[in-house]
Protein backbone atom coordinates (compact mmCIF):
# COMPACT_ATOMS: atom_id res chain seq x y z
CA UNK A 1 0.00 0.00 0.00
CA UNK A 2 2.92 2.26 -0.01
CA UNK A 3 4.32 1.80 -2.73
CA UNK A 4 0.68 2.50 -4.44
CA UNK A 5 0.86 6.06 -2.69
CA UNK A 6 4.34 6.99 -3.79
CA UNK A 7 3.30 6.03 -7.06
CA UNK A 8 0.26 8.33 -6.57
CA UNK A 9 2.32 10.90 -5.66
CA UNK A 10 4.95 10.86 -8.11
CA UNK A 11 2.35 10.79 -10.74
CA UNK A 12 0.64 14.24 -9.44
CA UNK A 13 4.20 15.88 -8.93
CA UNK A 14 5.00 15.30 -13.07
CA UNK A 15 1.59 16.30 -13.77
CA UNK A 16 2.72 20.29 -13.30
CA UNK A 17 5.49 21.06 -15.50
CA UNK A 18 6.53 24.18 -13.31
CA UNK A 19 7.56 24.73 -10.00
CA UNK A 20 7.38 28.18 -9.32
CA UNK A 21 5.47 31.42 -11.15
CA UNK A 22 7.56 34.18 -11.54
CA UNK A 23 7.04 38.17 -12.29
CA UNK A 24 8.98 39.25 -15.62
CA UNK A 25 12.46 41.43 -14.85
CA UNK A 26 13.85 43.47 -17.36
CA UNK A 27 17.46 42.81 -18.24
CA UNK A 28 19.91 45.26 -17.16
CA UNK A 29 22.75 46.45 -19.11
CA UNK A 30 25.59 46.48 -16.64
CA UNK A 31 26.20 49.72 -15.32
CA UNK A 32 29.51 51.55 -16.51
CA UNK A 33 29.48 54.48 -15.05
CA UNK A 34 27.29 55.75 -12.55
CA UNK A 35 27.52 59.31 -13.36
CA UNK A 36 25.90 58.81 -16.92
CA UNK A 37 22.80 56.83 -14.87
CA UNK A 38 22.20 59.36 -12.44
CA UNK A 39 22.36 61.90 -15.64
CA UNK A 40 20.30 59.83 -17.63
CA UNK A 41 17.47 59.64 -15.34
CA UNK A 42 14.29 62.15 -15.87
CA UNK A 43 13.89 61.84 -11.56
CA UNK A 44 17.10 63.35 -10.75
CA UNK A 45 19.25 66.71 -11.50
CA UNK A 46 22.89 65.77 -10.99
CA UNK A 47 24.25 69.46 -9.67
CA UNK A 48 27.90 68.36 -8.70
CA UNK A 49 30.37 65.79 -8.50
CA UNK A 50 33.58 64.98 -7.15
CA UNK A 51 35.94 62.10 -6.80
CA UNK A 52 39.16 61.49 -5.24
CA UNK A 53 41.89 58.67 -4.39
CA UNK A 54 43.67 57.77 -1.23
CA UNK A 55 47.36 59.54 -2.12
CA UNK A 56 48.58 58.35 1.40
CA UNK A 57 47.60 54.74 0.87
CA UNK A 58 48.25 54.07 -2.56
CA UNK A 59 48.09 50.28 -1.67
CA UNK A 60 44.41 50.45 -0.98
CA UNK A 61 44.11 51.44 -4.72
CA UNK A 62 40.48 53.06 -4.06
CA UNK A 63 38.63 55.96 -5.33
CA UNK A 64 36.19 57.84 -3.50
CA UNK A 65 33.22 59.54 -5.31
CA UNK A 66 30.27 61.84 -4.16
CA UNK A 67 27.30 63.03 -6.40
CA UNK A 68 24.82 65.64 -5.91
CA UNK A 69 21.80 65.59 -7.34
CA UNK A 70 18.31 66.86 -6.64
CA UNK A 71 15.15 65.94 -7.63
CA UNK A 72 13.52 67.04 -10.79
CA UNK A 73 10.72 69.57 -10.00
CA UNK A 74 7.87 67.03 -11.89
CA UNK A 75 9.18 64.56 -8.99
CA UNK A 76 9.36 67.27 -5.82
CA UNK A 77 5.98 65.73 -4.64
CA UNK A 78 7.63 62.36 -3.92
CA UNK A 79 10.18 63.68 -1.74
CA UNK A 80 8.82 62.05 0.89
CA UNK A 81 8.58 58.99 -0.62
CA UNK A 82 11.95 59.20 -1.91
CA UNK A 83 13.59 60.38 1.40
CA UNK A 84 11.28 57.11 3.16
CA UNK A 85 13.28 54.64 0.79
CA UNK A 86 16.89 56.05 1.56
CA UNK A 87 15.98 55.91 5.48
CA UNK A 88 14.71 51.75 4.96
CA UNK A 89 18.59 51.22 4.67
CA UNK A 90 21.49 51.03 2.29
CA UNK A 91 23.55 48.50 1.00
CA UNK A 92 26.95 48.22 1.83
CA UNK A 93 29.60 50.39 0.53
CA UNK A 94 26.57 53.30 -0.20
CA UNK A 95 25.80 56.60 1.49
CA UNK A 96 22.50 59.04 0.50
CA UNK A 97 21.95 61.14 2.25
CA UNK A 98 19.22 64.25 2.01
CA UNK A 99 20.71 67.23 2.69
CA UNK A 100 17.49 69.69 3.96
CA UNK A 101 19.79 72.76 4.27
CA UNK A 102 20.50 72.51 0.52
CA UNK A 103 17.48 70.64 -0.80
CA UNK A 104 19.63 68.10 -2.63
CA UNK A 105 21.25 64.96 -1.93
CA UNK A 106 24.72 63.24 -1.51
CA UNK A 107 26.01 60.02 -3.03
CA UNK A 108 28.71 58.58 -1.80
CA UNK A 109 30.37 55.33 -2.54
CA UNK A 110 33.69 54.09 -3.85
CA UNK A 111 34.31 53.15 -7.32
CA UNK A 112 34.61 49.49 -6.72
CA UNK A 113 31.09 49.19 -5.56
CA UNK A 114 29.44 50.84 -8.69
CA UNK A 115 27.44 48.03 -9.57
CA UNK A 116 25.82 47.83 -5.90
CA UNK A 117 25.27 51.91 -6.20
CA UNK A 118 23.52 51.01 -9.75
CA UNK A 119 21.46 48.25 -7.98
CA UNK A 120 20.29 50.84 -5.28
CA UNK A 121 19.66 53.59 -7.31
CA UNK A 122 17.77 51.71 -9.89
CA UNK A 123 15.36 49.69 -7.12
CA UNK A 124 14.55 53.39 -5.65
CA UNK A 125 13.88 55.22 -8.75
CA UNK A 126 11.70 51.57 -10.25
CA UNK A 127 9.96 52.00 -6.89
CA UNK A 128 8.75 55.71 -7.26
CA UNK A 129 8.37 54.96 -11.20
CA UNK A 130 5.50 52.13 -9.87
CA UNK A 131 4.07 54.76 -7.67
CA UNK A 132 3.52 57.05 -10.26
CA UNK A 133 2.04 54.35 -11.96
CA UNK A 134 -0.28 53.32 -9.69
CA UNK A 135 -1.54 57.17 -8.80
CA UNK A 136 -1.72 57.75 -12.41
CA UNK A 137 -4.10 54.12 -12.75
CA UNK A 138 -6.10 55.47 -9.58
CA UNK A 139 -6.70 58.58 -10.41
CA UNK A 140 -8.89 57.12 -13.66
CA UNK A 141 -10.36 54.64 -11.80
CA UNK A 142 -12.00 57.72 -9.49
CA UNK A 143 -12.47 59.68 -12.43
CA UNK A 144 -14.10 56.66 -14.36
CA UNK A 145 -16.10 55.55 -11.23
CA UNK A 146 -17.61 59.71 -10.92
CA UNK A 147 -18.39 59.69 -14.53
CA UNK A 148 -20.42 56.23 -14.36
CA UNK A 149 -22.10 57.87 -10.89
CA UNK A 150 -23.17 60.96 -12.68
CA UNK A 151 -24.50 59.28 -15.33
CA UNK A 152 -26.42 56.87 -13.08
CA UNK A 153 -28.04 59.76 -11.09
CA UNK A 154 -29.14 61.36 -14.56
CA UNK A 155 -31.01 57.96 -15.69
CA UNK A 156 -32.44 58.10 -12.14
CA UNK A 157 -33.63 61.62 -12.41
CA UNK A 158 -35.25 61.30 -15.31
CA UNK A 159 -36.87 57.47 -14.24
CA UNK A 160 -38.05 59.02 -11.59
CA UNK A 161 -39.29 62.36 -13.35
CA UNK A 162 -41.97 61.22 -15.08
Amino acid sequence: MASQISTQQAQVQESFTFQSVSKRTEILSPVLNVVDMIMASDMVELTGQGSFHFPNFPEANKSFQVLYFKLASDFEGLRGLFNGLISIGQPKGVILEFEKELNSYTLKFYTADKLSVAQYFEKITKVISEEIRFKSILKQIIENQKSFEAEGQLLRNEFFAK
